[in-house]
């Protein structure tokens, strides 16, 4: 019995016979793939990233005032070096306080007009200016930061316009002894404050027909930044230098030390009487000639106002909004202007604006002695001279036409016109009428200057400093979750 094929033998032979008779029928091909639409590719999105924060600048505008240390030649080219008299502040932080020193060029001179008409009727030649200063870097511990800032115009010494304590209506005799006193006190620091030599050899100066012109100390500059400044270049370049030399009383009263705005700026006692003291940027500039009662005016803050707390109260940038509430221009005879301004809305960051009522109680402002604040917040100019001035010149005058006595100390005395030359004329030429109406042209000058010359107007240009007295309102002005947020703008 033949052996048992086995199944899978079979299969095989079976696939072998039929595979010549199928081939021709049909071949295998591979099935090309159907053709798929290529897949979308997909656009890159923007990836959101946070926004850098801004970085903080003194931005372009800023208005800084400065004064400088000591004498220089009037001259282009030269080195002055100025202190800050005010201290400045990027978002409620300290960047340059008070006594900082900047380094400046004087570029050129320009006529003092005024100046110079009065110096030759008093016998002065002198060809006066003014010096243009361009300020060109702040001086720091490290190396100095240039900075861009328009040129400069001086003006006269600052002063610190602070308003009188009580009444400002006093009785004539009163009203005399205050002036009296003040003239004492002015005649004591003229001796004991520094800066004596100086101010003798300028007494020399003014009798002399010609002398050098110089950039006294204390002479003003205030301008503003032409391009921002980076606060963050500041702090690399290291701590900002101070001003160390000594000052004359006047001075440190217009400009106390750096010391007193720490970076808190300024802080309201805990348990004081209940006000605010804002220190303020004037935008609007003001003049007594221009200027009508009822004129809106605008100012900035400048400083930050804390609370007892150290709970941030006004935020600097906040807007006070305020109007002219009297104007009068410098007329002739010596009457002086007079202005008076107010403030009645403060605007914070993102809030609507709140009623105020407040006054200015200084100033700091480039008017030298020229200007005085009363108790109620009115700035007038002060009177051109004393009364008393031509009687005493009068008297001098005459002596000389008195036949008794020396002659040559009657005509040196009464010879008080146009200065050295004229008293040198009046002794050399021995002729008493040549001493008398030397004398009486002086009391020509003496009364036009006090009586018929025009007064002093009262010019607060934009970016002037002031102080306003305000009540706080009756809730908190800046609640402490805006606190934060107006720290940060």
């Amino acid at each position: 019995m033949p052996s048992e094929t086995p199944f899978w033998a079979i299969v095989l032979a079976a696939a072998a016979i039929a595979a010549p008779v199928l081939a021709p029928a049909q071949s295998l091909h591979v099935r090309p793939s159907a053709s798929q639409p290529a897949a979308p590719v997909p656009q890159t999105q923007p990836v959101a990233t946070p926004a850098a924060a801004t970085p903080a600048m003194l931005a372009r505008g800023t208005y800084l005032t400065v004064a400088s240390l000591r004498v220089y030649p009037m001259k282009p080219g030269t080195v002055v070096e100025a202190r800050l008299l005010a201290p400045l502040y990027v978002q409620n932080a300290l960047v340059l306080p008070q006594g900082t020193l900047l380094r400046g060029t004087v570029e050129s001179l320009t006529p003092d007009r005024s100046a110079r008409l009065w110096a030759r009727l008093n016998g002065d030649f002198t060809p006066f200016h003014h010096p243009m200063v361009r300020f060109q870097a702040i001086e720091t511990s490290g190396q100095p930061v240039p900075i861009q800032a328009q040129p400069a115009l001086a003006g006269l010494p600052m002063v610190n316009l602070q308003a009188s304590s009580g009444s400002r209506r006093h009785a004539l005799i009163v009203q005399a002894w205050n002036g009296m006193k003040q003239r004492v006190a002015s005649m004591r620091d003229a001796f004991t404050s520094p800066g004596l030599g100086n101010r003798l050899k300028l007494l020399l100066y003014s009798q002399l027909p010609y002398h050098p012109e110089q950039i006294n100390a204390d002479t003003t500059w205030s301008f503003p930044l032409s391009e921002a400044l980076a606060v963050d270049r500041l702090q690399a370049a290291g701590s900002p230098k101070l001003a160390t030399q000594p000052r004359s009383k006047a001075a440190r009263s217009a400009t106390p030390d750096a010391a007193s705005h720490a970076s808190s700026g300024t802080t309201i006692p805990a348990g004081s009487k209940p006000h605010w003291l804002i220190h303020a940027e004037l935008e609007t500039p003001l003049n007594s000639r221009i200027a009508k009662a009822g004129d809106p005016i605008q100012a900035r803050v400048v400083e930050p106002v804390y609370d007892g707390q150290h709970h941030l109260t006004i935020p600097q940038g906040a807007i006070l909004l305020g109007r002219v509430t009297t104007s009068r221009p410098a007329r002739s005879f010596g009457r002086n202007g007079h202005l008076r301004f107010s403030f009645q809305q403060l605007k914070l960051p993102a809030q609507p604006a709140r009623s105020v009522q407040g006054s200015v109680t200084g100033a700091l402002a480039g008017g030298g002695k020229q200007m005085q604040m009363d108790a109620e917040g009115n700035v007038s100019g002060k009177s051109n001279g004393s009364v008393l001035a031509p009687i005493a010149l009068g008297l001098l005058a005459g002596h000389a036409l008195d036949t008794d006595g020396n002659m040559t100390a009657q005509t040196g005395v009464a010879s008080n016109g146009f200065g050295v030359a004229g008293r040198v004329a009046g002794l050399t030429a021995g002729s008493r009428p040549l001493a008398a109406a030397i004398g009486f042209y002086a009391v020509g000058l003496s009364v036009s200057s006090t009586w018929l010359r025009s007064g002093h107007q009262i010019d607060f240009p934009q970016g002037t400093r002031i102080v306003i007295d305000t009540a706080p309102l009756t809730e908190p002005i800046l609640k402490p979750q805006l606190a934060s947020a107006a720290a940060s703008h």
